[in-house]
C-alpha cells in the first residue's frame, strides 16, 4: 500500500502531496563506502526525492548505524547503559573518559559517530565493568590526568602533556608508542 502526505516544504515554500518511498542504497559513512542503508523519502509531484520533513536526520542515522554493525562499534543504546550502570551523568562520564559531555550527548543520542579512539574508551570502560573490575575515579585529578587514571592498568597508547610552566609542556608519555589508542583494537 503506498503512503501519502501532504507536507509543507520550507525550501519550496508550497504545501503538496508527498509518496512515500523507500529504496536501497549504497551509501559512504567515513572509509567505508559499501554501506547497504534503506532510505526513507518522500516524493513530490516531479519525481524529486525528499529526506523527511519531520525527521530530516532519519537517514544519516541508519548509515550511522549500519557503519557502526560494520565496524562492530558499540551503539548508542549500548554506550548510555553503560554510563548509566556506572551511575554517571553525561558530564561525569564524559569527564572520566576524558571527551567532551556535547561529543558524548551526541554519541548517545545517535547524532554523531564515535572515533576509533573513543570507541576504545568506551571498550575499554565496558569490559573493566564486566569484569567486576573497579573503575577508578579521582574527583581531584586534573583534566588531563583523569583518563590517564583511568587507563592505567591499559594497554593502550595515551599522549598526556603535563603544564611545566605557563607556556611549555612536558611530556610524559605514559606507556609504550608502539601501542597508539587509535590503533587497538
Amino acid at each position: 500500500m503506498v503512503k501519502k502526505r501532504k507536507f509543507y516544504n520550507p525550501e519550496l515554500e508550497t504545501t503538496e502531496l508527498y509518496t512515500e518511498v523507500w529504496r536501497p542504497e549504497l551509501v559512504t559513512v567515513k572509509d567505508v563506502t559499501d554501506l547497504l542503508v534503506i532510505n526513507h523519502y518522500w516524493q513530490d509531484s516531479d519525481g524529486e526525492l525528499w529526506g523527511d520533513f519531520t525527521d530530516p536526520m532519519e537517514n544519516v542515522r541508519e548509515a550511522f548505524d549500519a557503519y557502526r554493525e560494520r565496524q562492530d562499534y558499540l551503539k548508542p543504546v549500548e554506550i548510555k547503559k553503560i554510563r548509566h550502570d556506572l551511575g554517571m551523568t553525561v558530564r561525569e562520564f564524559a569527564d572520566f573518559i576524558g571527551i567532551g559531555s556535547s561529543t558524548l550527548t551526541q554519541i548517545e543520542n545517535n547524532k554523531r559517530l564515535q572515533v576509533k579512539y573513543q570507541e576504545n574508551l568506551f571498550r575499554f570502560v565496558k569490559n573493566r565493568y564486566e569484569n567486576g573490575e573497579k573503575l577508578r575515579q579521582n574527583k581531584n585529578k586534573t583534566e588531563e590526568n583523569k583518563l590517564t587514571g583511568i587507563l592505567s592498568d591499559s594497554p593502550y597508547q595515551v599522549d598526556h602533556y603535563e603544564y611545566e610552566t605557563e607556556n611549555n609542556y612536558k611530556d610524559s608519555r605514559m606507556f609504550d608508542q608502539s601501542n597508539k589508542l587509535g590503533d587497538a583494537v
